[in-house]
Order: C-alpha cells, then structure tokens, then sequence
C-alpha cells in the first residue's frame, strides 16, 4: 500500500510552532535579554563615580521582559514568515535578504512598543538599525540552515528507502530466478525417471503417468511462488515420494513422517523439502540395490528456539561425491541465503546406522 501524502496542517508546515519549540524559544529569548541588559550593568557599574549602581540607573524586570518579548516576536515572525520564501536558489537568496529587513523593521516597532513598558528606549537610528539587523539575520539563518538539515534528512531517509525498495526487488527477482531453475531440475529427472519404466513396464507407466498429472495439477502453483504453508510443502512431498514409491516399488522404498502439530501454517521457502527428498531419492536410494528408507521430520529445533527443523533422513549410500554438490541443493543454499540472511542453514549429516540426513534451519514465521 503507497504511503500517503502528508496534509498541510500547522504542525507540518510550521513544525517550530509545537510546545516544545515554543518553550524553548521563550527560555532562549529570556536568556538572551538578560546577556543583552549585561552591558548596561556593567556600564553602571564602572562608569558612576563611586563604582555604585543607583536603583533609577539599574534595568529592571521590566526592561528585560520588555527585551525577552522583542526577541520572540522576531524569532516568532521569523518562523511564520519562512515557509513563504521562494523555493528556487535564485530567487530565495533575494526572498531571504528581504525577510532579514523586513524582520529588523518589525523588530524595532515592537521595542518602540515595549519602551512605553517600561522597556529600554529603542528607536530607529543607525546603531538600533545594525543591531536588530544582526538578531534578525541570525534568526532567519539559523531557521534557514535547520530547514536545509530537515530536507537533507528527509531525502536522506527517501534515499534510504528507495535502496530498501530496490535490494527487496532485486531479493525477489534473485530468489524467482534460483526459483525458477528448481522446476525443469524437478521436472526433467521425473520425467526421465517415467521415460525409463515406460519401457518395462506400460501398464506401471501409464499408472504413474496419472499419479503425475495429479501431482502437477497441485505443485505447478505452488512452483511460481517463494513461499508457501509448511502444510502444502507437505502434500507436495507426499505426492512426489510417493511416485518414486510407485517407480521403485514399495519393497524397496519405505517412507515415513515424523510431523511436529500445529506447524501447518508456518511460511517455507516452496520446494525446499522437494528438493531434499529429490535429493534423498538420487544420491541416496537410488544407487543401492536394497533401496531403503526415506523419513520426513518437521519439528521445532530443540537446541535454537524461534528456529524451525526441517529434515530428509534416508538409508541410502550415505556421503558420496554427489551429495552436497548438486544443483538442487547449491541453488536451495543460494535461496536460503537470499530470503534469510545467516538465519536460513542447509547442512549434511551422517545419519545412523547409515544414510544421510539433509536437514533446513529458518526461523520461524
């Protein structure tokens, strides 16, 4: 779901106008009406003739509050007047000079105002001038240069964002093409598998040939998909197992599950347990003469909780040359790696009395 566009409300076009900010700003300005009412005291101070301060010399609380209101006044119009400035750099540069003059002018009307208060008299003379132009000057550019911070870091985030965005597509479309590369895997050793028993045995084929239509009318959905319910991943092993049951026999081949409950709805990379049973049937079953036994467990990893266990035991040839090195299982290492991180494991195992074990850790969804 797009995100949707911010509404142009007070708090977003003035962000500097919430309590927080406003407290700030009244501290800041009384602060700086008591270091501006400092040369006055010091004056009065070193400038008397017996070094004494007389009380009608002294600037009161009045003069001071009288300052402190001056300077959020401008710091106040500063604020309000900033969203309004031009956007483009040219145009901005003169829009802000002219903000800086205006503000100095408004300044000194409102400490003419503030001197029939009891505040310091200020009046329009080329010092009064120069000095509200500087206050005005740092207000302005100090709102200017945190509004260059704030856009720096909104497209900073945007940026962020947007490489978020692209590494997620390019994950999807590496993990679509490893994805890809399982179906005519799969695909092909079935069909060579039935190429070979439709010349011994027609009636067998034709039997394994329904097994197999049924098979793909439920697999081929889930195929193009990343991810699927452990519980369809399931009825896919099943489906395929028990084909290569019917080509082997079942003398030769015999399946078992060992199913932990109220898994059915945890999300797996699709075909993961196909590719491991694949791999159980290749380079395990399939080069003994006697066959033996393929078992299916699904359980919660006992010795890293939050982590799911799935695994394809067999008691086939065991660790050969073959093992570990195939396709199916460098392009199921590449697909962990890409939908998990170091959090999605595919190891190899001796299993006892004999056989091997290929076993799936990921962390649970």
């Amino acid at each position: 779901m797009p995100p949707t566009a911010p509404t142009t409300t007070a708090p977003s076009r003035y962000p500097l106008l919430r309590g927080p900010a406003l407290a700030m700003a009244a501290a800041v300005s009384l602060a700086l009406a008591a270091g501006l009412m400092l040369p006055e005291l010091v004056n009065c101070k070193f400038a008397s003739e017996d070094n004494t301060c007389h009380a009608t010399h002294l600037p009161g609380q009045r003069a001071c509050l009288a300052v402190a209101f001056m300077l959020y006044s401008l710091w106040l119009s500063a604020v309000l007047s900033h969203p309004w400035l031009p956007r483009t750099p040219r145009l901005r540069s003169g829009g802000l000079a002219l903000q800086i003059a205006a503000l100095a002018v408004l300044s000194t009307f409102v400490g003419m105002l503030g001197h029939r208060f009891g505040g310091p008299d200020i009046f329009f003379s080329p010092y009064n001038l120069q000095v509200q132009l500087i206050l005005s000057s740092c207000a302005c550019l100090a709102l200017e240069y945190h509004q260059r911070g704030r856009r720096r870091e909104a497209d900073a985030e945007s940026l962020h964002r947007d490489e978020q965005a692209r590494a997620s597509q390019l994950d999807a479309a590496r993990a679509a093409l490893l994805q890809a590369q399982v179906e005519p895997h799969f695909l092909f050793n079935t069909l060579a598998h039935l190429r070979r028993l439709a010349g011994t045995d027609t009636a067998a084929a034709r039997a394994m040939l329904a097994d197999l239509r049924r098979y793909l009318d439920a697999a081929l959905p889930e195929l193009r998909q990343a991810e699927a319910p452990l519980a369809r991943e399931l009825e896919l092993v099943a489906a395929f197992l028990a084909l290569h049951q019917r080509r082997i026999g079942p003398d030769r081949l015999t399946l078992r599950y060992e199913i932990a409950p109220g898994l059915g709805d945890i999300v797996v990379p699709s075909t993961c347990l196909l590719t491991l049973a694949e791999n159980a049937i290749k380079h395990g079953i399939g080069p003994q003469v006697a066959g033996g036994e393929i078992c299916v467990r699904v359980q919660p990893d006992p010795d890293e909780p939050g982590t799911l266990r799935l695994e394809v035991a067999d008691t086939g040839a065991g660790m050969g040359s073959g093992n570990g090195s195939g396709t199916g299982l460098a392009t199921l290492r590449a697909r962990l790696a890409a939908a998990y991180g170091g959090a999605g494991r595919l190891s190899l195992h001796l299993n006892q009395p004999r056989g091997l074990i290929a076993r799936v850790q990921l962390p649970r969804r």
